[in-house]
């Protein structure tokens, strides 16, 4: 097989392959690089797993490398080979002592087919085994290739969901963008966790994490969220919510926020929010302005409290022009009075029709209601 690497990269996979046969280890691409190979598309990141530890390979190639970072309790190591990122895995088995924590690892450097099982559906587990003449041997041990063809997401042992209930929203993620499905073993064992979801060891950060992932495309976050609803996958996370696909979207029409993703995963994580009472467009400004446009989505679907919109279509773009120091030179002294020449201000701004716009008016103002 081969792949269609520029140049530079065909000369560093070269010296890579050459290397570790000198060293004594054997050197694949993995993961999403071969999935997307086998499927046509160029390959955007370059993962290279090796058979022992990566760490003590990369470390052997000398100035040809620069390290970027390492973590040693799991064999990776994140390297930049003549401006080229690359990022080096030992192979490594994992065990799972809780459902949903984070994996333990049990051995650092195992062989080849014990690291590909713990990954999470066989299209992702298969491997381009790396040789110096660039023509790259295909390990497919659990016919991922096959499944691919079909556009079928098959997990590679029962306890999958178990170990990792994020491969419930990673393959939703799969189907989403390649049009692939579950098998009817995976669906059955997907819907055998919801039933009873063990949450004891549940790492919050890594649902999240995932939820970035299947949010962050503007083209598939509201299928994708609706799906999340729908198919109940929240379960992962909570018993029951009060969330309604229909809100969200509504509050997403009407504040046009850049960060789908965010809004999304505030949403689902959103508390006890509860409408708030304010006195005067001056209290109102002075709430929202402290929200970001992903926050303000999520508080009006929520809430349903117009006064959102009207800050956001009204009030969120007016400022003062005028400082303290401007109030100083008018001949007053540091108090109280500051905020309340402030907010007199901000509240005659804030008014419908206000004529009140360039920094004379509102020095104008100050000096007609507090200079009389």
């Amino acid at each position: 097989m081969q792949i269609n690497f520029d140049n530079k990269i065909n000369e560093i996979i070269k010296i890579l392959a050459l290397e570790a046969e000198r060293f004594g280890v054997k050197i694949y691409f993995i993961g999403g690089l071969v999935r997307d190979v086998l499927m046509g598309k160029k390959p955007l990141d370059i993962d290279i797993l090796v058979e022992g530890d990566a760490i003590e390979f990369v470390q052997s190639l000398g100035d040809f490398v620069q390290i970027k970072s390492l973590h040693k309790d799991f064999g990776t190591i994140k390297t930049q080979i003549l401006d080229v990122d690359i990022d080096f895995a030992s192979t490594r088995k994992e065990i799972y002592p809780i459902s949903g924590c984070l994996p333990t690892v049990e051995k650092i450097g195992c062989k080849l087919e014990e690291d590909l099982i713990r990954r999470d559906f066989t299209i992702n587990a298969m491997a381009f085994l790396i040789n110096p003449n660039l023509d790259f041997t295909l390990v497919d041990k659990f016919s991922g290739q096959e499944d691919l063809k079909k556009g079928i997401l098959r997990l590679l042992h029962d306890n999958s969901i178990i170990d990792d209930p994020t491969r419930i929203l990673r393959g939703l993620d799969f189907e989403l963008r390649f049009n692939f499905k579950f098998d009817s073993n995976a669906q059955k064992l997907i819907q055998e966790y919801l039933k009873a979801p063990n949450r004891e060891g549940l790492s919050v950060d890594r649902v999240i994490l995932t939820l970035r992932k299947l949010f962050c495309s503007p083209d598939r976050a509201q299928k994708a969220f609706r799906e999340f609803l729908k198919r109940n996958y929240y379960k992962i996370l909570f018993d029951k919510c009060d969330l309604n696909y229909s809100e969200i979207e509504k509050a997403v029409s009407l504040f046009s926020p850049e960060n789908l993703s965010e809004v999304y995963i505030n949403y689902i994580f959103a508390q006890n929010i509860e409408k708030k009472e304010f006195k005067n467009r001056v209290e109102i400004y002075k709430y929202f302005k402290t929200l970001n446009v992903e926050d303000l989505c999520v508080y009006w679907a929520k809430t349903k409290d117009d006064n959102a919109i009207l800050y956001f279509n009204k009030l969120k773009n007016v400022e003062l022009k005028i400082s303290g120091q401007d109030l100083l030179n008018l001949g007053f002294k540091q108090g109280k009075i500051f905020g309340e020449i402030f907010d007199a201000l901000l509240e005659a701004k804030l008014a419908d029709n206000c004529d009140i716009e360039s920094f004379e008016d509102e020095i104008e103002f100050v000096k007609n209601n507090f200079l009389k």
